[in-house]
């Protein structure tokens, strides 16, 4: 049975000794201290146990309601050659204006009839002049 899983990160560099790509820091939320807040982000999709074919993905970021798509895209058709194999595609969404804090849902179609879990994004507001959070261990 192909299952689809989806990881949101700050951003994705690429290492120049290997070309590597590295994902950078994991995230489940963004603490803006104003509103419209420019907001930047990398999705990663990873599909596995596949069935031979063409496959491709649609990310898009959608607004607290799920009703309007703040941006989306949509990556060309890759072929899969092996049963069970898997891929992944990567977004990269640059500067996009959030209006204010909320529940913001990251949605994920694969070409065939394959569908990830909705990914839940928050964005919160903090306030001026608050302690800011010590994340050292």
């Amino acid at each position: 049975m192909p299952v689809v899983q989806t990881v949101i990160f700050e951003s994705v560099e690429v290492d120049v000794t290997s070309n590597k790509q590295l994902f950078i820091h994991p995230i489940h939320r963004v603490i803006a201290e104003e509103f419209p807040a420019n907001v930047s982000l990398a999705v990663l999709s990873c599909c596995y146990d596949l069935k031979p074919g063409q496959y491709s993905c649609h990310h898009a970021l959608l607004s607290p309601d799920k009703k309007k798509t703040l941006i989306d895209f949509n990556h060309e058709a890759v072929k899969l050659e092996v049963e069970g194999g898997g891929m992944g595609f990567r977004t990269t969404f640059e500067e996009v204006l959030i209006e204010g804090p909320g529940k913001y849902w990251i949605k994920v179609d694969i070409s065939g009839g394959l569908r990830g879990d909705d990914v839940l994004l928050r964005v919160e507001e903090r306030k001026k002049g608050a302690p800011r959070l010590n994340m050292r261990a």
